[in-house]
């Protein structure tokens, strides 16, 4: 390794530095043989695991074919494009994008070790890397470098991939991995935005709302008799189209007592469809029509089925439901975490997750069940129908045309066969394998016939499990009658606090403002010395606002969209060196943003005013 490239690592990519230092013996280079092409610049030939020869650049002229690379993705290349290069090699490619968009910003990644290797021996680095290079990646002989799919899913640029052609052949496979993994991010931050854009305020109003009910109703994971549940099994009831024909076997379960049975989503009208009734119904849709669900229930005059709800459910459900109601705290409840404060830690909250049943696998590992079975847990088409028979409400369309289906993404069923699923239906699953992980002392079942494959959870036909494994019957008793146990003489302290930091909150948006328009001043003036000044204050103003308990708890998940943008923004500020062009980011990121954060907390604290009872939570103290 040239002397030159070991000090640029060690300054810029220490990590990469030290791999090399400690693996430079081990790396074996038989496979490259360097070759002078036919204008003089020098070339790559590889062997492949085969025993093929493919050259990694043009033989005849690889500057030429540099050039070439980059004009052909021109018109995909903007000003603000970041460009990620898949396959360095001896760089040719890199070093022409830089001369022809010296503005743009780029990261590289090298899937091969070996051929990194050779280019720190053959070529000085900084011929490549810039202070426009913002990441480096290599992968080593021990893992695939993962680290670069942080950028496609925190970054708020454009990026375009460039791929080193003679890469599509050299390294297929990684190739294919490499699509694959940087595809699957980018739904999965696309999914994760839609929900947050959709649910953001939800979240936050439905806890407001609901914490009158958290005050009143028992915490499924710290007041219930954990006797109950443990070492006994637990059904998970879902709306998968598999359901009904189960049925039959889920009635022998309830009427023998074999299980408790635990009724998820839109699973309840196909059970009464069928009259059987289950021990629980379970629910944490933010939507406000999700109290729609519950509607049959509601009418049937059936008053002794237990709700246990996700604090952070659609309100308009707990103002609706006739029957007793039993919580659980999930992650996105910032209110009740903040009011019962220490009352709550993580162990007692249930992470929030892309459907009900993916909750239910937590909560009831947690509180003991074993084994844990699923029915009607599809996660797939089938026979173009994604619900059972019987959900009987008008919100949720049954039927799929077959185009739609057509393009559903591809998995394994229970059996190996090919079916089709959609990317909700594939994160769900995904949720649940990664979940089980977790427990990995207790026994899952999938008893959906049909449905998709789901590791770690083995498929078993309900037959089968009430034969082998759901051989005795267990005590079930009223569990959900019991106060829960929260010392609620903290929360008037608790509420005089908070509004105490919605004023300093005020307070500190009103100082941004002003730095703001100071900043605006000394960007007019180009005064370089003043801005410098400024962006200390501005460090100051923003921590402040950051440990800022409403701002914490109350704003930032109300305007969390907006809060993710900024964070993502701040590396680019943080990495600007021009002070003007610095400020004019900050003035420009934080204006609009100041404003949501102040209209998000008036909303906030008129919600907070019209809902939290101070009569109520002042009558606890006594």
């Amino acid at each position: 390794m040239l002397i030159d490239n070991i000090v640029l690592l060690r300054a810029r990519f220490p990590e990469i530095r030290n791999y090399f230092l400690e693996h430079e013996n081990k790396i074996e280079l038989n496979r490259l043989t360097i070759l002078e092409s036919k204008t003089g610049a020098k070339t790559i030939r590889y062997q492949t695991t085969e025993g093929n020869p493919l050259m990694i650049h043009s033989l005849y002229d690889p500057i030429r074919e540099a050039e070439r690379i980059i004009t052909a993705h021109s018109e995909s290349i903007m000003e603000d494009t970041h460009v990620f290069f898949y396959g360095v090699g001896l760089g040719y490619h890199i070093e022409k994008f830089k001369e022809m968009y010296p503005s743009n910003t780029y990261s590289i990644y090298e899937p091969c070790p070996e051929v990194f290797f050779e280019l720190t021996q053959q070529r000085k680095l900084n011929q490549l890397i810039t202070k426009k290079t913002l990441q480096l990646y290599i992968d080593t002989y021990e893992k695939e470098a993962m680290s670069y799919l942080k950028e496609f899913v925190s970054s708020n640029q454009n990026i375009y991939i460039i791929t080193l052609p003679s890469y599509e052949n050299l390294f297929k496979e990684k190739m294919i991995q490499f699509r694959s993994n940087v595809k699957k991010v980018i739904t999965n931050r696309r999914s994760r935005l839609h929900t947050n854009e959709k649910f953001q305020k939800r979240w936050t109003i439905n806890s407001v709302h609901n914490f009158k009910s958290v005050l009143t109703t028992p915490n499924m994971m710290k007041d219930i008799k954990l006797e109950q549940f443990k070492r006994k099994p637990a059904m998970i009831i879902s709306a998968g189209p598999s359901l009904v024909e189960d049925m039959e076997f889920i009635r022998y379960i309830k009427k023998n007592e074999l299980a408790n049975i635990f009724s998820v989503g839109s699973a309840i009208n196909s059970l009464l469809e069928y009259d059987v009734i289950p021990d629980a119904v379970c629910t944490y849709a933010p939507s406000d029509n999700n109290y729609k669900v519950f509607e049959r229930l509601n009418d049937s005059g059936l008053h002794d089925i237990p709700l246990i709800y996700g604090s952070s459910v659609g309100f308009e459900t707990l103002e609706r439901f006739t029957g007793p109601k039993v919580h659980f705290i999930t992650t996105v409840d910032n209110v009740s975490q903040y009011f019962l404060g220490s009352q709550i830690n993580a162990n007692d909250c249930i992470n929030d997750a892309t459907s009900i049943a993916v909750l239910m696998v937590q909560l009831l590992s947690e509180i003991g069940c074993d084994p844990i079975i699923f029915a009607g847990q599809n996660l797939a088409y089938k026979d173009d129908e994604i619900y059972a028979k019987g959900i009987g409400y008008t919100h949720l369309k049954n039927g799929f045309n077959k185009e739609i289906i057509k393009k559903g993404v591809p998995i394994k069923d229970v059996y190996g066969n090919e079916i089709k699923s959609n990317i909700t239906f594939n994160n769900m699953r995904e949720s649940i394998e990664q979940i089980v992980t977790h427990y990995k002392g207790n026994t899952f079942i999938n008893t959906t016939k049909g449905g998709a494959e789901i590791k770690g959870v083995p498929f078993c036909p309900i037959e089968q499990v009430i034969e082998e494994v759901l051989t005795h019957s267990i005590i079930k008793e009223k569990w959900w009658e019991t106060a829960n146990s929260y010392d609620q003489s903290v929360l008037s302290d608790k509420l005089n606090s908070l509004e105490n930091y919605m004023h300093q909150f005020y307070n500190i948006i009103e100082n941004i403002n002003k730095l703001i328009r100071k900043l605006n001043k000394n960007i007019a003036l180009k005064n370089r010395i003043n801005l410098e000044k400024a962006f200390g204050e501005f460090d100051y103003l923003y921590s402040n606002l950051n440990e800022n308990m409403y701002y914490r708890k109350f704003v930032v998940p109300y305007v969390r969209v907006h809060v993710d943008f900024l964070i993502n923004e701040m590396n680019h500020i943080v990495m600007e060196a021009d002070p003007i062009k610095k400020a004019n980011h900050i003035v420009e990121l934080f204006t609009r943003f100041i404003q949501n954060c102040r209209s998000a907390g008036v909303e906030l604290e008129q919600l907070i005013n019209e809902q939290i009872d101070r009569q109520l939570i002042s009558s606890k103290i006594n």
